[in-house]
């Protein structure tokens, strides 16, 4: 089986769920790398009609993108000019029969649901699909193609860069994030504090972004971003099923939390049962002199 995968790069490197899909799309079948690209930006109209084009030359069985932003636009509109079948946002991925088959959340991750549909398709994909080997990345291959009769030809997908040093979230190995027991954003000093001893992405729970107390950006959840790093620690969060379908899979789990009944804690790898104003602030100037001594 012929996988296509549609590379996502930032500052010139894969994204992780770049890197995962490739995984996955060498689990299946073999897999060509593709990235997107032109010298001036575009719209994913352009770059799902100039994929398009050659999807149809090259016959791949199935299509492989990321569900960030620009690729969940990307593969819906690719899907649709395909006439392919098209399945958004999956978290696991399989091929019985001729179909493609995925289980992906539903209804704030209270749900999962396995469909399926007929090859050849496209597939966005969540982050966590597929573990990725400590190799040297795949490059993606260089794909020229003449413009469309629209005028129309690749461009490579990229984020707005955003300022400060603090690494992306969704591209994180390590995730610190906050939840309502912080009690308000004056206390959220003691997220960023821990963070910045451990290099790590902030996060938030969705009840902190709706109050306003941090940017939707930064929500880990069913309807924010799912990440997988090597490390999230969660400080005062319950641990909610639409939270918990968002960062379940990260290799290791610490969760701090007064309430010793806090769903999360009962999935930590670490449960720490403790007021977090008095444990995080010791907690961080532990790390912080061993960070020193290193």
């Amino acid at each position: 089986m012929k996988v296509w995968v549609i590379a996502e790069l930032k500052e010139g490197e894969l994204r992780r769920v770049s890197l995962e899909a490739v995984a996955k799309a060498t689990e299946l079948g073999d897999a060509d790398v593709l990235e997107l690209h032109s010298d001036e930006r575009a719209s994913a109209l352009a770059g799902a009609t100039a994929l398009a084009e050659r999807a149809r030359a090259g016959a791949p069985d199935l299509i492989l993108v990321g569900a960030t932003p620009a690729g969940r636009d990307l593969a819906a509109r690719l899907a649709a000019k395909l006439g392919w079948t098209y399945l958004s946002e999956c978290a696991e991925l399989r091929i019985e029969d001729g179909q493609a088959v995925a289980v992906r959340s539903m209804y704030a991750g209270k749900v999962r649901a396995t469909v399926s549909g007929t090859l050849p398709a496209v597939v966005s994909v969540r982050a966590g699909i597929a573990q990725v080997a400590d190799a040297a990345p795949p490059r993606p291959g260089s794909v020229q193609v003449a413009p469309s009769g629209e005028g129309l030809e690749f461009v490579r997908f990229e984020e707005t860069k955003t300022t400060g040093t603090r690494v992306p979230l969704g591209e994180a190995r390590v995730v610190v994030s906050g939840g309502r027991g912080l009690k308000g954003p004056e206390n959220w000093k003691l997220v960023q504090d821990l963070a910045d001893v451990l290099g790590a992405a902030l996060g938030a729970s969705r009840a902190v972004t709706d109050a306003g107390w941090r940017p939707n950006e930064e929500q880990v959840g069913q309807t924010g971003k799912t990440v997988t790093p090597d490390l999230y620690i969660a400080l005062g969060i319950s641990g909610a099923i639409q939270h918990l379908a968002g960062m379940s899979s990260s290799k290791v789990i610490v969760a701090v939390n007064k309430d010793p009944d806090a769903d999360l804690l009962k999935i930590a790898d670490y449960a720490v049962v403790a007021d977090l104003f008095e444990f995080v602030p010791a907690f961080t100037e532990e790390l912080r002199k061993v960070v020193a001594r290193d």
